[in-house]
């Protein structure tokens, strides 16, 4: 018999994708799923509800305030941490997954597969990142305009990065961690029943295993999303915790933020960040560092008009009209 596990997520995303990811997870094998959400959220809690599975806290000012930090952390990788170490207590499942909600786990059986070979001194499994790309030049940019915000294909970090680099991707490398915009630390699947703190990516200095089993990572589920995203960090109050994101994220953020009043260039750039050339994607599959199964997300998704890269694009347009109105009108333009 597989291990149990479950899934805890913060969000504070549209509703379609907020449900997608927990039925995902559900249709996969998880016995429960635990969504707190990081503002009101209406529609997304009333869809959840009607899940048995899935636990759903809205983190209004009254949970902050009875919560052990007694205030709203001003990082919402604090609010993270917060909610994960809660979910940690609650969850009656053997292991817990915490990642984001443009995370999903590409196969569970596989990865509950691998959960039974850890040794007893495994606190966790950390599962490495694919994240996705569009291709040129039959990407989404030829397609219709409401196609699915999950198509594409994954790529790998590359551990010779360095090497390949500046042969793949040019004058691209310094915006690219090891040949991919997002992160690579991955998110770890924890034993639970343990006197432990969950993590942003990992309980920290805990025996580990690294998985094959992939967490497929949509960083922007949208090319929209990816930008504003982006510009989000950019005008982030300097803390002592600014560097958090690193030398090629900063690189993106900065230097997108510095092409707003160019938009052709910006597109530009997100285009080529976010896409691969047909020699990429050619030299990529050479390296077997592509996971080029198209991926949807399981379950039956009463949202499911939300998912669309028009609808998605629209509906974040409504969420970040302030926002985008004062740092980047010429966004607010479909």
């Amino acid at each position: 018999m597989l291990p149990s596990w479950s899934v805890v997520a913060t969000v504070d995303e549209p509703a379609a994708l907020v449900v997608a990811f927990a039925l995902h997870h559900l249709n996969i094998g998880a016995a429960e799923v635990h969504i707190f959400l990081d503002g009101p959220n209406p529609e997304a809690q009333e869809a959840l509800n009607a899940i048995p599975q899935v636990q759903v806290t809205l983190c209004d000012a009254a949970y902050w305030a009875a919560s052990v930090r007694r205030r709203n952390p001003v990082l919402h990788t604090g609010r993270q941490q917060v909610n994960a170490d809660i979910a940690y207590g609650r969850t009656k499942a053997e292991w817990l997954l915490h990642c984001d909600c443009d995370e999903f786990v590409r196969d569970g059986a596989a990865m509950a597969q691998e959960l039974t070979t850890l040794e007893p001194k495994h606190v966790y499994l950390r599962l490495k990142i694919a994240e996705r790309v569009y291709v040129r030049p039959e990407g989404l940019a030829q397609n219709p305009e409401d196609d699915s915000i999950f198509s594409g294909i994954f790529r790998y970090h590359l551990d010779n990065f360095a090497e390949v680099g500046p042969a793949l991707y040019g004058d691209l490398v310094p915006f690219l961690r090891d040949g991919a915009t997002g992160h690579r630390a991955g998110k770890a699947v924890v034993r639970t029943g343990l006197d432990l703190s969950m993590g942003i990516h990992s309980p920290a200095g805990m025996p580990h295993r690294t998985a094959l089993a992939r967490l497929l990572h949509f960083d922007g589920l949208t090319r929209l999303q990816y930008i504003i995203k982006l510009l989000r960090r950019a005008h982030e109050p300097p803390t002592i915790m600014s560097q958090r994101h690193g030398a090629s994220r900063i690189a993106q953020f900065e230097h997108l933020k510095g092409l707003m009043s160019e938009p052709a260039l910006a597109a530009d750039l997100v285009e080529r960040l976010k896409s691969l050339t047909e020699h990429q994607r050619g030299a990529l599959h050479a390296m077997d560092m592509l996971d080029e199964v198209p991926f949807r997300p399981a379950g039956t998704n009463p949202l499911q008009a939300g998912l669309t890269n028009r609808a998605l694009d629209a509906e974040l347009r409504r969420r970040y009209h302030s926002f985008l109105a004062e740092k980047a009108p010429i966004l607010l333009t479909p």
